[in-house]
């Protein structure tokens, strides 16, 4: 199953520690989905995407997911996401893949456009450390 990661994820040590492995730089594939946008979430250093009929967002295909590999994307993602299959371009292409859809009855985006350098910047430090204690904690994550 391929998946296209346009947030948090394309962070290659996030993936790594939801994961419990490094993806190879290969895995990933640049990719946009057209007719959206990227929002901060209210209240939250992530994004969401929205419908945007004039917008594009770039991010990544990541193919060669496990069955294991998805339910610690899931489980990471949370309730706040659904899977959802959404067209991409990518490598010139338009094609289907699966993407964390939010679900926005629970995640309000915020007015606030989402850039993955500069949350890299400002939060990915302390959000990796909060990333580190909920999977040491939480077994679904962390161990196959």
């Amino acid at each position: 199953m391929r998946f296209f990661f346009y947030g948090t994820l394309l962070d290659r040590d996030v993936t790594a520690l939801v994961l419990g492995r490094r993806l190879p730089p290969q895995a990933y594939v640049a990719a946009s989905l057209q007719g959206h946008e990227r929002r901060r979430v209210q209240g939250a250093t992530y994004p969401i995407v929205i419908a945007d009929p004039c917008g594009e967002v770039s991010g990544a295909v990541v193919g060669g997911l496990s069955d294991r590999d998805i339910a610690h994307l899931a489980a990471y993602e949370g309730p706040g996401y659904r899977i959802a299959p959404l067209r991409v371009k990518l490598q010139g292409q338009i094609t289907e893949v699966s993407v964390f859809e939010p679900i926005q009855s629970r995640l309000i985006p915020s007015p606030e456009l989402w850039d993955l350098a500069l949350w890299q910047r400002r939060h990915k430090r302390s959000f990796i450390d909060r990333l580190r204690k909920a999977l040491s904690v939480h077994p679904a994550y962390s161990r196959p």
